[in-house]
């Protein structure tokens, strides 16, 4: 016991996540079309987000909703996954998140799929993650990096655009 270090086993885990992605997608792909892969992969980044935010919710120990709580859960997906990011909360009712640097996109670079829309499993990913925080809440996305832009930027807002009780104007960084 006690071989591998904590990293070295994060680092396994984070591989093998994203080689089950990407193998059960092609073998669906090889045995119906990439359009039905599609489809049920976009119905899986639904459900899998919800069962994964509710995990950090526990782990963090996180009882209540509001943007602050949803960016706190998100660092911890965003970081395990390997993202380079900046997140802001803005007056309040907003998050700002840019992203330059995206696992999953690189990883379609790498595999020269590019062709491949992956910006509809995005939208519904971080809408279900969303909505373990903010019921109704909305994500715009204004760039993204698999549409050739240099960062993506997206915007989540709570569905009143009104602060929840308890919410501080803070920004937070990768690096808070």
């Amino acid at each position: 016991m006690g071989l591998a270090s904590p990293q070295v086993v994060s680092e396994y885990l984070k591989a093998s996540y994203f080689a089950l992605d990407g193998l059960w997608f092609i073998l669906t792909e090889k045995k119906y079309s990439q359009k039905e892969a599609l489809e049920i992969d976009e119905e899986v980044w639904k459900i899998l987000p919800k069962i994964q935010a509710r995990e950090v919710k526990e782990l963090l120990h996180i009882t209540s909703g509001g943007l602050k709580n949803f960016l706190r859960a998100l660092k911890v997906k965003l970081e395990a996954e390997g993202y380079e990011y900046e997140a802001k909360i803005k007056d309040c009712s907003h998050l700002d998140l840019f992203i330059w640097k995206c696992p999953w996109y690189a990883l379609i670079k790498k595999s020269h799929r590019e062709h491949i829309p992956i910006s509809d499993i995005c939208a519904a990913e971080l809408e279900s993650w969303m909505g373990q925080f903010e019921e109704g809440g909305k994500v715009t996305f204004k760039s993204l990096l698999c549409a050739g832009n240099s960062r993506c930027h997206l915007i989540f807002a709570q569905p009143t655009g009104e602060a929840k009780q308890g919410e501080v104007d803070s920004p937070e960084t990768k690096d808070d």
